[in-house]
């Protein structure tokens, strides 16, 4: 018999998970961290099973570096480049100094050379593969997600533009390995003010 009361703690779960900006280091092991988000990783499905979502764990010192120097140093070549609001700047900023804090950065990539196989070799499909990548690059994410708060974490998902290049020479990664979000994560520090969950009519229609 189906255990509908189940659904009562997949709702809190899923509630729980909420975008935290202001991290601290939890007192978990670099190990069970690795060994846990690992297992969520290879436990997600994706489209022809094909595999193409890729993940880059960073932690500790590799953590540290990512936010104290790779990202602002990006920031700040382009807003050299191109001048942009120094308000915005001085947030991205104040973001990177938070998550330098955390436990570590989850990076998320797709594989591009599996992406061209599928089209080559699932034809009626081709047109699609690159809305398939999306949806399993979004599972990938979103299971992540909700595997910290799961344990206690916090974490968001951001889209720091213009990683790809230093990102794939700093961690010598495969040129197919295409960049698309970043997960920083620890102890929150500060939680997210309550969130309106409330949905208008025309968001959720039912047919019977």
């Amino acid at each position: 018999m189906e255990n509908f009361d189940a659904q009562k703690d997949f709702l809190s779960t899923l509630r729980a998970r909420r975008s935290v900006y202001r991290l601290g280091r939890a007192d978990i092991s670099d190990g069970d961290l690795e060994e846990y988000l690992r297992s969520i990783f290879s436990s997600v499905p994706s489209a022809f099973n094909a595999r193409a979502q890729r993940v880059l764990l960073l932690l500790g010192n590799q953590n540290l570096m990512f936010w104290k120097e790779l990202v602002p140093d990006i920031l700040r070549g382009r807003h050299e480049a191109n001048p942009e609001d120094e308000a915005l700047l001085a947030k991205r900023e104040g973001l990177c100094r938070s998550f330098c804090e955390g436990n570590g950065t989850i990076l998320f990539f797709t594989d591009s050379s599996v992406a061209d196989t599928l089209r080559e070799n699932t034809i009626e499909y081709a047109s699609s593969i690159d809305r398939f990548m999306a949806q399993g690059d979004a599972m990938v994410e979103f299971a992540m997600w909700l595997g910290l708060s799961k344990i206690g974490l916090g974490a968001s998902l951001q889209h720091f533009l213009g990683l790809g290049e230093a990102v794939s020479t700093a961690y010598d990664l495969d040129s197919s390995w295409k960049l698309d979000a970043q997960m920083p994560f620890g102890s929150i520090e500060k939680a997210p003010e309550p969130k309106d969950t409330a949905q208008a009519p025309e968001h959720f229609k039912v047919i019977k």
